[in-house]
């Protein structure tokens, strides 16, 4: 998907979702990151969403870094959040 569907898609959503960053490969979006008042979202590539309430807890991760290395990074748990999936036309 490109990023103007993504744009569309959640801004038939919620006026209060604020996106921060899109990462994109070859021009299509892979992931949308997002907040409200209240909660932290992640939207993959498909548009599934996932959410996090914000102050929430962090927690220590093992990732790939750019490199290929495993590093460990700080975050927040997040859960599958069907309520914020995207529909697009």
């Amino acid at each position: 998907m490109k990023v103007k569907d993504f744009e569309k898609a959640i801004d038939a959503l919620s006026t209060d979702i604020v996106i921060d960053e899109m990462k994109l490969r070859h021009s299509d979006v892979r992931q949308v990151n997002a907040h409200t008042t209240n909660l932290l979202i992640v939207w993959d590539g498909n548009g599934r969403a996932f959410s996090a309430k914000k102050g929430s807890e962090h927690e220590i991760y093992l990732t790939e870094g750019e490199d290929g290395k495993i590093i460990g990074m700080s975050g927040v748990p997040i859960e599958r959040d069907k309520s914020f999936d995207l529909k697009f036309e």
